[in-house]
């Protein structure tokens, strides 16, 4: 009988689901260094996707390992497959269509189904400005799945239209991807309130799951737009005890999930803290 866990936090929740996305023999690329999504990939390696293939950094189909600021790329490249450059990257996955997940998050969303990483407002004068699309363009295109997170589930995330598009689902109905050379995969968005979904270019974003002690006006209050509303939404599967445990013990001991749900003024302070963790750990602090 499966032992729900009892005490956890809306990080680990996400966490959690984000991992249950993963299928096992899904290509998944570790894009910039973001904790939730590393340790969702990682939680999926050792416990239901043990066939699906890590690509971190230079390496290929990496092992499993412990999430860290000083030591990540370290573990991800000690006993991997083989070692890459960044153009045999983009050229075997990226713009071949190979890869299944890439989770994204970002600074605004809308109901089209494109996010915006660039800047909020004037793009020449903005009220904020974002790190840059990166590699996202090609990710959220080609990969199978589009799946994001989200810590803040609000109307200044969830827009009707994004002030820059740095990325864009382009065409997301299964036939119309068929026929313009990508796989079918849906937009699927783990937010801090629920999980939405997209399948087609036509129809709204839908409510698929609530999370615990979370209402229905609770998610369409915070979202900028639109939602198709279904009779009966189910709630979140909650995490296991073990999945919790794994997290805490030895996907992520130092806390860097946490790191994803702080505001801008908290992240330095917060990852001093963990830094001062890492160096504790092995002698150094």
């Amino acid at each position: 009988m499966t032992q729900y866990a009892k005490d956890y936090s809306v990080g680990e929740l996400m966490c959690v689901t984000l991992a249950r996305e993963i299928e096992d023999g899904d290509v998944i690329v570790l894009g910039s260094f973001t904790p939730l999504a590393y340790a969702s990939y990682i939680l999926a390696k050792i416990t239901h996707a043990p066939n699906s293939t890590l690509l971190a950094y230079a390496s290929v189909d990496c092992r499993p390992f412990q999430l860290s600021f000083t030591r990540a790329e370290a573990s991800a490249t000690r006993g991997a497959a083989l070692m890459w450059t960044m153009l045999e990257d983009l050229n075997s996955v990226h713009l071949k269509g190979r890869g299944d997940v890439e989770a994204i998050s970002s600074i605004q969303a809308d109901q089209y189904g494109n996010i915006n990483l660039s800047a909020v407002g004037e793009y020449d004068n903005p009220k904020l400005r974002g790190p840059g699309g990166a590699g996202a363009p090609e990710v959220i295109k080609m990969h199978r799945k589009m799946i994001g997170y989200f810590p803040n589930h609000s109307k200044m995330t969830f827009v009707p239209k994004v002030d820059v598009i740095t990325g864009t689902r382009y065409v997301i109905g299964a036939e119309e991807r068929i026929k313009a050379g990508y796989r079918p995969g849906p937009i699927r968005y783990i937010t801090g309130l629920a999980v939405i979904s997209k399948e087609e270019k036509d129809r709204p974003f839908k409510i698929d799951s609530l999370h615990p002690g979370v209402s229905v006006e609770q998610v369409i209050e915070n979202t900028g737009f639109e939602l198709e509303v279904p009779k009966d939404i189910p709630e979140t599967e909650k995490p296991t005890e073990e999945q919790v445990r794994l997290l805490r013990e030895e996907v992520d001991p130092y806390g860097t999930i946490a790191f994803d749900f702080k505001p801008g003024k908290e992240r330095l302070g917060y990852l001093n803290e963990i830094l001062q963790k890492e160096l504790e750990s092995i002698g150094y602090a």
